[in-house]
């Protein structure tokens, strides 16, 4: 399957599908029921094709680890995007006067100063040449996946460095999280107020770069 994408101001194309299989045999089930249906499939090269299994199969660990990295960082927006709603929403059901209000809001604009690291925030699509992580790491899926052979040593050296670029990103949020969004619960908790709870994974709406939902994600 397509690999989940935070969503953003564009559509990120190249994450709207998963990578090809490795040329194997397959098996293929089918339940109604208590009935089950079962038969195999062979997967095999184009034989016009000049790359070698093993060609394939590096390429296909090459999408698919990059297609785990976009699980992580969409588990990541998803706890950054809970963390901006939830202090925003808290904020507004106090007081101008109340100083918990000054601090949920600067706790909700620290997280999307996270956000926007990760993810196009510009409306207008592709036209406004505004790309980050996000968009970075669909380019680079979208070369591995264009191509059968495998990987050029510069997409691997790329997905490298995206990799580092993400876990950053997760270091600046975890501060985040132990500092500025502890102490904030702290007093909510305090006010007799909910405290601000993290998903633990991103939306199964966000697998095909769509809009998201509140609906808890679904792991294959």
């Amino acid at each position: 399957p397509p690999p989940l994408v935070p969503p953003a101001a564009q559509l990120a194309g190249s994450s709207t599908r998963g990578p090809r299989v490795v040329p194997g045999t397959y098996t293929v089930r089918m339940s109604k029921g208590a009935q089950t249906y079962e038969t195999k499939v062979a997967v095999g090269l184009d034989p016009r094709s000049p790359f070698t299994v093993a060609d394939r199969q590096a390429q296909f660990d090459a999408a698919m680890k990059v297609h785990g990295m976009f699980g992580e960082m969409s588990d990541l927006v998803a706890r950054i995007q809970a963390v901006r709603e939830g202090a925003r929403s808290a904020a507004a059901t106090l007081p101008e006067s109340d100083p918990l209000r000054a601090q949920l809001s600067a706790l909700a604009g620290k997280a999307d100063d996270v956000r926007k690291k990760i993810v196009a925030t510009k409306e207008g699509g592709a036209i406004t040449g505004e790309e980050r992580l996000r968009e970075h790491m669909d380019n680079l899926y979208g070369g591995i996946l264009g191509y059968d052979g495998r990987p050029t040593d510069t997409l691997i050296q790329y997905t490298g460095a995206l990799k580092q670029e993400l876990g950053d990103i997760a270091a600046q949020f975890e501060e985040l999280r132990s500092k500025d969004l502890a102490s904030a619960n702290l007093a909510l908790k305090a006010k007799g107020l909910p405290e601000i709870a993290l998903p633990e994974h991103a939306p199964v709406a966000w697998r095909f770069s769509g809009n998201p939902d509140t609906r808890p994600a679904e792991r294959d």
